[in-house]
């Protein structure tokens, strides 16, 4: 039986109240019933304008948040993806148009995108190849800890004077291995990956090269979905932001399009009490000068909402909507072993994941409401898709130590062709993966060719998506 708080303590403390005075206020960005600012596709020009793209198709791919489980299976599928023929030329991955991601999410289609990004740098080069780029440092940009930045932070004596927290630690870590920037400088050229480099004003001359990435935050005050994208920049009147550990306020004639990449991928990451929320300044009211963003998955961690958005507003005459999910909420028990009532502090620390559970089974069947009007096209990869047509039981006990080395070994030789059974192991070794910013080798290894399985297994459904 587990122990609980005397519930008069709870009682005395929720019956303590003081008069204050009210100081009306109507000034508040977004009132009562207003929607939030989303994409506007009309401010940028079109990703069809990008070199050998099929301009009939637009094409959106979401990643969901779930840490490093997240970015490894998300990474696996986009791997699968690229394996995934549509002419001898082409493939499905360079059909994707644009990407809506959310925390771990965001690293997937970050640390692609900047592969693809310096591919195009090199005049002459070979064409972009996935499966050479993980080889080379994808594989290991995502197996890296993302937990020690924070832990260095949080000991440096230095930052409890300065505004700079963990968060800005992350945001570093993020900028210089999924983003490339500690790559580059090797090489003689240190950069920040921008929202320029994805988003191209509906003003400038410049070709789009690269599918859009857009990043899901949440506001902490009201938490609305935030889109990482320059026209939501503008209109939450953004000004100042934190980039590599050091603050860069504007003055006037602030550029959106300048923000690095890494800032809306770390604050769609900010997972509440665990990391620091984000925090932008604005002009919007002289007195409350600050925005603080946290974890996407309080609003939204599949990332659909916005997807749904950038369809609604495409023009192309066929549409498809790939959304990943990584996350393992399926597996988690409804019902408890004990009579008493849990344990309050338990409770209260599970409160901060409980918005993200609660949002994504109504999110559930939202999404099926919405999307059947809009006639697209959309194909799931999560891991319930290995118990699809399984009617095969797992064992009773599953021993990881020996399962991930056969496993692997299995999906090695035959990366498509596991068992009924082996699927059933498989999915509870995937789900049995803590969402956190660090992995094990062999947990990468499995998620990245659990990821490509997936894709394999939806492939009759992505081809007639894509039809």
């Amino acid at each position: 039986m587990e122990k609980r708080f005397p519930g008069i303590v709870i009682l005395l403390f929720l019956s303590c109240s003081c008069s204050r005075m009210i100081y009306p206020d109507r000034t508040q960005f977004i009132l009562e019933g207003e929607s939030s600012p989303t994409i506007a596709l009309d401010a940028y020009r079109s990703v069809q304008l990008r070199p050998d793209q099929d301009e009939d198709l637009a094409l959106v791919l979401c990643i969901s948040g779930g840490g490093a489980r997240a970015a490894n299976l998300g990474m696996g599928i986009l791997w699968g993806l690229e394996e995934i023929g549509l002419s001898p030329k082409d493939h499905v991955l360079n059909e994707v148009d644009y990407f809506s991601t959310v925390s771990g999410g965001g690293f997937a289609a970050g640390a692609y995108l900047s592969a693809r990004f310096d591919q195009l740098q090199q005049k002459g080069a070979n064409p972009f190849s996935l499966n050479r780029a993980l080889e080379e440092f994808i594989r290991d940009d995502l197996k890296r800890s993302y937990v020690w930045p924070l832990v260095k932070s949080n000991v440096n004596v230095a930052l409890l004077f300065t505004p700079i927290d963990d968060g800005d630690a992350l945001e570093k870590a993020i900028d210089n291995h999924v983003l490339g920037y500690r790559r580059r400088r090797k090489s003689g050229d240190p950069y920040s990956l921008t929202l320029g480099d994805l988003f191209v004003s509906a003003e400038s001359a410049r070709r789009p090269t690269l599918p859009m990435h857009i990043t899901n935050s949440s506001t902490v005050l009201g938490v609305r979905i935030f889109p990482f994208v320059p026209n939501v920049l503008n209109a939450y009147q953004i000004d100042g932001y934190s980039h590599r550990m050091r603050r860069y306020y504007a003055d006037q004639d602030f550029d959106p399009f300048s923000v690095p990449l890494a800032v809306g991928i770390k604050a769609s990451g900010s997972f509440p009490v665990l990391i620091s929320n984000s925090t932008l300044r604005s002009t919007y009211h002289p007195e409350r000068r600050f925005l603080h963003l946290m974890d996407g998955a309080l609003s939204d961690n599949l990332g659909i909402y916005t997807a749904l958005d950038v369809i609604k507003q495409e023009n192309t005459s066929r549409k498809a909507l790939f959304v990943v999910d990584a996350e393992a909420d399926n597996n988690l028990n409804t019902f408890s072993k004990n009579e008493s009532a849990i344990w309050s502090l338990k409770v209260a620390a599970s409160l901060p994941g409980s918005g993200l559970f609660a949002r994504k089974a109504i999110l559930t069947k939202e999404f099926e409401d919405l999307i059947e009007p809009l006639g697209v096209e959309m194909v799931y990869f999560g891991f319930q898709v290995l118990l699809w047509d399984n009617d095969a039981l797992p064992p009773p006990r599953i021993d990881p130590k020996e399962e991930y080395p056969r496993l692997l070994t299995s999906l090695r030789k035959k990366p498509y062709d596991l068992s009924l059974t082996d699927r059933q192991i498989l999915y509870e070794l995937l789900t049995a993966i803590a969402t956190k910013y660090s992995i094990k080798k062999d947990e990468q290894e499995l998620l990245l060719r659990a990821g490509r399985l997936l894709a394999h297994l939806q492939r009759d459904a992505i081809l007639r998506a894509l039809e």
